[in-house]
């Protein structure tokens, strides 16, 4: 199973991002990931690789030891609410 990743926006300012992670079946995980920073406050893009290239191992070995699993980006989360049919159970008949 391939795993890829995407990273989120983050400012200069930020100190971790957000990573999704997918699968081959459209299905993602999420983690946030330290930014390491040079001493002049710039991102030290070499050891940024090295992170996200070891927190992708670490999804992956995790997946293999059934330990974190990838959820549906479309599903609605467990106990979400349907705004509009809450409004329409509150309206007056």
């Amino acid at each position: 199973m391939a795993i890829t990743y995407e990273i989120g926006g983050y400012a200069a300012e930020d100190k971790s991002v957000e990573v999704v992670y997918t699968n081959d079946e459209g299905f993602v995980h999420k983690r946030q990931v330290n930014i390491p920073k040079e001493e002049n406050g710039s991102v030290d893009q070499d050891a940024f690789n090295e992170i996200l290239e070891g927190q992708l191992r670490g999804v992956e070995n995790k997946v293999a030891l059934d330990v974190i699993t990838f959820t549906d980006p479309n599903a609605e989360p467990e106990g979400a609410v349907d705004p509009e049919a809450e409004a329409e159970a509150e309206a007056p008949a």
